[in-house]
């Protein structure tokens, strides 16, 4: 699993190996950030699978996940239970003392999270979290605040690049990838 550390630098690995939580925004990291309305008012997003299949094993590895975004929707709501997250907040205003709060319930220090957010109203974490990332596409001045920013825009595998290199760095992915070789 050497192959997924290549595009990380030694101390992005270090900070990565530290991590027992990985938080993430919804829109624009999970998703394209797009929002479609039908003709009745209805909502549409679009989500990777492939960023919701390794939840399952950053869980069983002890890692705690979940997400928090500032817009509220069902359809997110369905989502992260169908994922079957830790925990997830939305419509929220202040992500910063959501992030606080969740550090106290699980007792988190800022260098246990990993955090992925791509707006303005991600700075805060971005800063404070012990590895931060941004998918490509994150506006610039987010992207000057991270320690990765990723290969892959929002809604592409954001979330599975930085969970298999989290993953990676434990030592952990190729348990995960032999159990499906053997």
């Amino acid at each position: 699993m050497d192959k997924i550390l290549t595009n990380f630098s030694e101390k992005q690995i270090a900070k990565a190996r530290e991590v027992k939580a990985l938080i993430f925004d919804v829109d624009g990291v999970l998703t394209d950030g797009r929002i479609t309305y039908t003709e009745n008012g209805d909502e549409l997003k679009s989500f990777n699978v492939k960023d919701g299949q390794i939840i399952r094993f950053l869980k069983e590895n002890g890692i705690i996940v979940g997400a928090i975004t500032g817009r509220k929707s069902e359809i997110v709501a369905r989502r992260s239970e169908e994922l079957k997250l830790d925990f997830y907040y939305q419509g929220t205003e202040s992500k910063q003392e959501k992030y606080e709060q969740i550090k106290k319930d699980y007792s988190l220090a800022d260098s246990d999270v990993a955090y992925i957010g791509d707006d303005i109203i991600d700075l805060y974490i971005l800063k404070h979290a012990g590895f931060s990332a941004a998918p490509q596409d994150a506006l610039p001045y987010v992207k000057d605040q991270v320690d990765f920013v990723s290969t892959k825009n929002g809604g592409e595998g954001v979330l599975r690049e930085i969970a298999d290199m989290i993953l990676a760095s434990k030592g952990k992915l190729e348990q995960v990838v032999n159990y499906y070789l053997d």
